[in-house]
């Protein structure tokens, strides 16, 4: 909580959630400026934060997925170098993370936020 400080027991309460078969996802923007978070350790579905609450850029941030949740998943734009094959009926998307990033990524922006988790 960026209110009181709180650290939520996110461990916990996603073995909770995976027990009635629930997926999760993590909004760690508040974490991920204050402290080391294994990801992988608080074993949810999916972890996000943006830049800003980094210091870094708007309009830019990061999503965690578990790569079978990913690979399972549709992708919700088109273009760019998402797609390993066209054919006139259907395509083929790239693996994850490729497969969901359409068009131009923000450059600049994705730089600053490298730099920022450093």
């Amino acid at each position: 909580s960026n209110v009181l400080g709180t650290i939520h027991p996110i461990r916990k309460v996603v073995e909770m959630a995976h027990s009635m078969g629930a997926k999760v996802l993590v909004d760690g923007a508040q974490m991920a400026a204050h402290g080391n978070v294994d990801v992988q350790g608080l074993g949810a579905d999916f972890y996000a934060f943006s830049g800003h609450k980094l210091y870094g850029p708007t309009g830019v941030g990061v999503l965690f997925g578990r790569r079978q949740l990913l690979r399972a998943m549709p992708p919700w734009h088109g273009g760019g170098d998402m797609i390993s094959e066209v054919r006139l009926q259907s395509s083929d998307y790239a693996e994850p993370p490729l497969k969901f990033e359409a068009g131009t990524p923000p450059i600049a922006e994705i730089i600053g936020l490298g730099a920022a988790l450093d």
